[in-house]
C-alpha cells in the first residue's frame, strides 16, 4: 500500500516497521519554516503507518528537536540525506563548492529557524500565505475534499506541537468556495458549508478569534445556498447577518453582493415575488442611517436583472407585465441620475423573455416586438450597452412562435433572414445559432400554415448544407428534425406524411453511421405517428400500427429509446379514429385502435388518460355502423373511464356526439352510478369519476 504523505511536520520511523522513503525536490517547512515541500512516499508490507497522536504528550516531541527525534525514534528532515547529497558526500571534499556548502551549513546550524523564515518571508513565502495558495488551487481545481483534507492536517499538527502556524478564516473560506463552486454525488455542498461555517464559529467561542467567520465567508455561503435551491436558508442568513450589525457588528452586515446571492436564490427556484421583496428590502436598508449604508448595499442593475430573470421564467400570471413595469422603472432610475441601474442587454432580453413565454396572451408579441425596435432605437444613437443581440431576436422569434396569430411564423423567418444579414455585413453579436433556426422552424410547426411543412424543410436544408460547409455547428439535431416533422404534419397537405416519415428514415440512417446527435427517440416516433393520423392517406391506421409495432421490437431488443408511451397509443388511437374510407377499412381500423386500447390495458408502466377514453369513443362513433353497437361499446368504454377516474367534458361531449339523444346518454350515466338530471353539468357527477382527470 503507498501513501503519498505531503509532510509539513518531522516523520516517525521505529525499528518495528521497514519503512521505505522516496523524496522528491520541494520545498519544505520544519515548524514555522517557509519550505521546499518533500513529498515522501512511504512504502509498507505488513503494518500500517503510526500517528503522531499516539505519543502521550505531544508537546515532549519538539518539531526541531534532534535528540527528541532519537529518543522517539523520529526520522528528521535535517537527519535525512538523498541519494544525491549521498554521492556529493562521498566525493572527495577537495573543490571550492564544498567550503561554500560547509559555511552555508555552519551558518544555518547556528540559527536554523530565524535565518531560513526570515530569508523565505523576505521573498514573500510566508507559510500562511502559502497555505492559503495551496488551499485556493486546490478549490478551484475542483478538489474540495482534497482541500478540506490539508487543513484538517494542518489543524492537527498544530494542535499537537508540530506546527506552528495555524489554518485562519482565509483558509477556511477557500475550502468552503472549494465545495460552493463545485457539485458531486459524494457529498451535498449545503450540508458540507454549513458544517464548516460551525466549525469556524465553535473555533471562535473556544477562543481562536483567526478563523472567526468574515462577510466573505458568509457570502460563499449564501452563495451556495442560491446555487443549490435553498432560498428560505438564504434569506434566513440574510436576516441574521443584518441582526449582527445592528447588535454592533457592523463588518458582518450585509451587502450588495449577499442581496444579489439571496435575489438569486429565490429567482432559481421561480419564486419571483420573494426575489422583488429582497429587492425592495435592499433599496430601504441602502437608505437608512441617512444613507451611511449606501456604499455598501446598493441595488444595482444585477439585483433588477436578477429579478427581471425571476419574472421571465416564472410563467405566473402577469409576468410579462411586471418584468415590463421593473424596466420601465430601470429607465426612470437611471433618467434621474442613478448609473447604478443603468438598463443593459440583458434588462431588456430578460423582459423579451417573459413576453416570449407569456400564454394565451394575444398582444405578447406585439410587446416583445415593440422592445426590440426600442433597443434597436436606442443602439442607433450610441448606447451600445442596449444594443440586442441574437439571444434577443431569438426571444422575439419565440414570442412571434406562440402567438400563433397568422402570418406571425412568417414575421419570424423575417427576423431570422435579419439576423443573418446583419451577421454577414459584421455584426457578431447577431450570429443566428443552432436555437434561432430551430425557433423558426417551432413557429412554423406551431402555425399548422400549409406552407409551414414546406418552409420548415428549406430550413432545415439550409442548416444542412451549412454544416457540411463547415459550420458544424448548425448541423441539425433530434429537436430540429422533431419540429420539422411537426410542421409537417400540422400542414396537412398532401404527402407530408410520407416527408416525415422519410425524415424518420433519414435519421435511423445517420444515426446508424454514427451521428448520435439525430438519435430517434419516442418523441419523433410520436411526431410521425402523429403526422399520419393528421394526413387524408386511407390506410394510415396501418401505417400507425407498423411504426407502433418497430417501436415495441426496438424495445424488446433493448433499445429504450423507443419505448412507446402514452402519447404514442394515443396517437395511433387518434390515426384509427380519423380514419375514411369503407366498410372493410373502418373495421380494420376500429380493430388497431381495440387493440391499441389492450396494449395499454397490458403495460405496467402506462396509464391511459382521459384523452384516450376520448379517442375511443370518436373511434366508435366513426368506425362502428351500427348505432346498437355503438351505445354497447360506448357503455363499456364508459366503465373503465369511470373505473380510472378520467371521466372530464371532453369525454362527456363525444359521449353524448355518440349516442343517438340525451336521453340515452343520461339512462348510460345512470346505469353506471349517476343521480342528477343535468347531463351537460359536468360538477354533478361522481368526484371519484373524474379525480385523475388531470393527467
Amino acid at each position: 500500500m503507498q501513501l503519498l504523505i505531503t509532510l509539513h511536520f518531522i516523520i516517525l520511523i521505529s525499528g518495528f516497521w521497514n519503512t521505505i522513503i522516496s523524496c522528491s525536490s520541494i520545498w519544505f517547512v520544519e515548524g514555522f519554516l517557509p519550505f521546499r515541500t518533500h513529498q515522501i512516499i512511504v512504502t509498507t508490507t505488513t503494518y500500517s503507518y503510526p500517528s503522531l497522536s499516539s505519543f502521550s504528550d505531544p508537546q515532549d516531541v519538539p518539531a526541531t528537536s534532534s535528540s527528541a527525534a532519537r529518543k522517539y525514534n523520529v526520522f528528521s528532515l535535517q537527519q535525512y540525506t538523498s541519494p544525491r547529497e549521498q554521492n556529493q558526500r562521498n566525493a572527495k571534499p577537495n573543490n571550492k563548492q564544498f567550503r561554500v556548502d560547509a559555511a552555508k551549513r555552519r551558518r544555518y546550524n547556528k540559527h536554523p529557524l530565524t535565518t531560513r523564515r526570515a530569508k523565505a518571508i523576505a521573498k514573500g513565502r510566508d507559510p500562511l500565505l502559502s497555505l492559503n495558495i495551496n488551499l485556493d488551487h486546490l478549490a478551484k481545481s475542483g478538489r474540495a475534499v482534497h482541500a478540506e483534507e490539508l487543513l484538517v492536517k494542518i489543524e492537527k499538527l498544530h494542535a499537537e506541537g508540530y506546527y506552528a502556524i495555524r489554518p485562519d478564516s482565509v483558509s477556511y473560506n477557500s475550502v468552503i468556495n472549494a465545495y460552493a463552486l463545485n457539485d458531486s454525488p459524494n457529498y451535498d455542498s449545503v450540508k458540507e458549508v454549513e458544517r464548516l461555517l460551525k466549525r469556524m464559529e465553535a473555533l471562535t467561542e473556544q477562543g481562536c478569534s483567526s478563523v472567526q467567520p468574515t462577510i466573505v465567508t458568509l457570502n460563499t455561503v449564501a452563495a451556495t445556498f442560491a446555487k443549490n435551491g435553498q432560498p428560505e436558508k438564504a434569506r434566513q442568513l440574510l436576516n441574521d447577518m443584518e441582526a449582527m450589525y445592528q447588535n454592533g457588528s457592523i463588518d458582518m452586515g450585509p451587502n450588495t453582493i449577499t442581496f444579489n446571492s439571496v435575489i438569486c436564490a429565490f429567482a432559481k427556484a421561480k419564486r419571483p415575488h420573494e426575489a422583488e421583496e429582497i429587492l425592495k428590502q435592499m433599496m430601504i436598508i441602502s437608505r437608512q442611517d441617512d444613507g451611511k449604508r449606501a456604499n455598501e448595499i446598493k441595488a444595482d442593475s444585477i439585483a433588477f436583472n436578477t429579478v427581471l430573470h425571476a419574472w421571465a421564467v416564472a410563467c405566473v400570471r402577469g409576468a410579462p407585465q411586471r418584468a415590463q413595469q421593473l424596466l420601465e422603472h430601470m429607465i426612470k432610475l437611471h433618467n434621474s441620475g442613478n448609473e447604478d441601474v443603468k438598463p443593459d442587454v440583458f434588462s431588456y432580453t430578460a423582459t423579451l423573455s417573459a413576453w416570449a413565454a407569456a400564454k394565451n396572451d394575444p398582444h405578447a408579441a406585439n410587446h416583445a416586438l415593440e422592445l426590440l425596435h426600442k433597443m434597436e432605437s436606442e443602439c442607433a444613437v450610441g448606447n451600445d450597452d442596449v444594443c440586442p443581440n441574437t439571444v434577443a431576436y431569438t426571444a422575439v422569434i419565440n414570442s412571434l412562435g406562440r402567438s400563433g396569430r397568422p402570418g406571425a411564423a412568417l414575421k419570424a423567418y423575417d427576423i431570422l433572414v435579419d439576423m443573418e444579414r446583419k451577421y454577414r455585413q459584421g455584426n457578431e453579436d447577431l450570429k443566428p445559432d443552432l436555437i434561432s433556426y430551430s425557433s423558426v422552424i417551432d413557429a412554423f410547426a406551431r402555425s399548422g400554415e400549409e406552407y409551414a411543412g414546406e418552409k420548415a424543410v428549406e430550413l432545415l436544408d439550409h442548416m444542412i448544407t451549412l454544416a457540411e460547409e463547415g459550420h458544424k455547428e448548425y448541423g441539425p439535431n433530434t429537436q430540429v428534425y422533431c419540429s420539422v416533422i411537426s410542421a409537417l404534419g400540422k400542414s396537412k397537405t398532401r404527402g407530408s406524411a410520407d416527408a416525415a416519415n422519410q425524415l424518420l428514415l433519414d435519421m435511423e440512417k445517420m444515426y446508424a453511421f454514427g451521428n448520435t446527435d439525430v438519435a430517434p427517440n419516442t418523441i419523433i416516433f410520436n411526431a410521425v405517428i402523429d403526422a399520419w393520423a393528421r394526413s387524408s392517406f386511407v390506410f394510415k391506421a396501418l401505417k400507425a400500427q407498423s411504426l407502433l409495432e418497430k417501436m415495441e421490437d426496438e424495445v424488446e431488443a433493448g433499445n429504450i429509446m423507443y419505448k412507446p408511451d402514452i402519447i404514442t397509443y394515443n396517437s395511433v388511437i387518434s390515426a384509427c379514429a380519423n380514419t375514411y374510407g369503407d366498410a372493410d377499412v373502418k373495421s380494420r381500423a376500429f380493430g388497431i385502435a381495440i387493440d391499441a386500447f389492450k396494449r395499454i390495458q397490458l403495460a405496467s408502466d402506462i396509464k391511459p388518460s382521459s384523452r384516450t377514453y376520448s379517442l375511443l369513443l370518436k373511434a366508435v362513433r366513426k368506425l362502428v355502423l351500427s348505432q346498437k353497437e355503438k351505445e354497447k361499446m360506448s357503455k363499456k368504454i364508459m366503465a373503465y373511464c369511470i373505473r380510472d377516474g378520467l371521466f372530464n367534458e371532453h369525454v362527456l361531449s363525444q359521449l353524448t356526439i355518440t349516442s343517438s339523444s340525451q336521453s340515452t346518454t343520461l339512462n348510460m350515466l345512470k346505469h353506471l352510478g349517476y343521480e342528477g338530471e343535468n347531463l351537460m353539468a359536468v360538477e354533478t357527477y361522481p368526484r371519484s369519476w373524474g379525480q385523475n382527470s388531470d393527467r
